[in-house]
C-alpha cells in the first residue's frame, strides 16, 4: 500500500491525554474522550508524562498518521530526551 504524502508536512499532532491529573488508585483510567477518537481513527498515539501535580503525572499525546507508527515512536523519542533535558 503506498503511502500518503502529507498535505502540510505535520509529522505529529499533539493534544491533552487528559483534562487534568491522572485519578488516585487503581479503580479507573480517566476519562477516555481526549484519547478515543484518535483510537477510533485508527491513529497510533503515545502518552508522554511531561511533570507531575500532587505527586500524579499529567501530560500529553502525540498521535501520527496511519500506517507511521515508526516515524512517531522517533519523535516523541525526540521530545521526551527534549523534555528530559530542562
Amino acid at each position: 500500500m503506498e503511502q500518503t504524502k502529507q498535505k502540510n508536512g505535520v509529522d505529529v499532532w499533539v493534544s491533552p491525554s487528559q483534562g487534568g491529573v491522572a485519578p488516585k488508585g487503581f479503580e479507573r483510567t480517566g476519562w477516555s474522550g481526549m484519547t478515543a477518537i484518535w483510537s477510533y481513527a485508527g491513529l497510533p498515539t503515545i502518552s508522554l508524562p511531561l511533570t507531575k501535580i500532587d505527586g500524579l503525572p499529567v501530560g500529553f499525546q502525540c498521535i501520527g498518521s496511519f500506517g507511521n507508527d515508526e516515524a512517531l515512536l522517533f519523535w516523541t523519542k525526540e521530545m521526551e530526551q527534549s523534555f528530559s533535558a530542562h
